[in-house]
């Protein structure tokens, strides 16, 4: 079977097109953002409160579903995963800047994500969120002198838990499954028990009952994928392909 991802690396698709695809996806992903109530700051910043934990419990089925979904695409031929950008990580600047975006999504009650796709439906807190992340940005930039050396400082490559851990990537994968189900019903329980079961009930048993199905599935499908070998999902003897050539490399690679 040949390799048809990424469509634009391996000629299925032109450059053009691929960026003329993110017009669609940005508007189904945008349609999605909506219709899980996410344009409402109030839900992102309840979020921090345990009051409504529905944007976590979805971040968690996402990096579930991806994960799952990138390592089944990989074993049966159709995507080289040589191929996908991997992020590097530079970790202790990544760990300041978690913490300053989570500050930054408690007091805007937004992601740069949602906080455009409420911009989209007319949100006035949602225009003040961009603006004051646009000029936040160009400020970054401007006094980028001032912290480059500590942004790109920590340098650890395309470095993954299961490298950190020293075991196998398909236990990894088992791991954070069942990581992402605890993160879940924990969180869905201090809800409860905070603000009380009369509220939060109608979110819980909805979760429990339309999902279990797919948790279980999560889980079955982690216990086969953990026999299967990292190399058999990733060659960590190829490169992977930066798009921007990090600041370490070329250190070391400057004459």
């Amino acid at each position: 079977m040949d390799l048809a991802i990424p469509l634009a690396k391996t000629g299925v698709i032109s450059a053009a097109a691929n960026l003329w695809l993110a017009i669609p996806i940005g508007f189904i992903f945008g349609y999605a953002l909506f219709h899980a109530g996410f344009t409402d700051s109030r839900r992102i910043a309840w979020a921090f409160y345990f009051k409504d934990v529905g944007v976590p419990v979805v971040m968690f089925s996402a990096i579930v579903t991806g994960m799952i979904g990138l390592w089944g695409l990989s074993l049966i031929g159709v995507l080289d995963i040589a191929l996908v950008y991997r992020l590097p990580t530079y970790l202790v600047p990544m760990a300041v800047g978690g913490v300053l975006f989570g500050v930054g999504m408690v007091i805007g009650g937004y992601c740069p994500g949602t906080a455009i796709a409420a911009v989209a439906t007319g949100k006035i807190d949602g225009m003040v969120f961009i603006g004051g992340f646009l000029i936040g940005s160009l400020v970054f930039g401007d006094f980028f002198p001032v912290w480059g050396d500590f942004y790109n400082s920590d340098y650890q490559g395309a470095f993954r838990l299961d490298q950190w851990l020293d075991i196998g990537l398909g236990p990894m994968v088992l791991i954070i499954v069942i990581v992402a189900i605890a993160g879940t019903v924990g969180m869905i329980f201090v809800q409860d028990f905070v603000w009380g079961k009369k509220d939060t009930m109608t979110r819980s048993r909805p979760f429990v009952k339309l999902q279990g199905a797919l948790v279980a599935a999560a889980v079955a499908i982690g216990i086969i994928f953990a026999f299967f070998p990292t190399s058999s999902f990733i060659d960590d003897t190829v490169e992977t392909p930066f798009y921007i050539v990090p600041r370490a490399d070329v250190i070391e690679a400057a004459p």
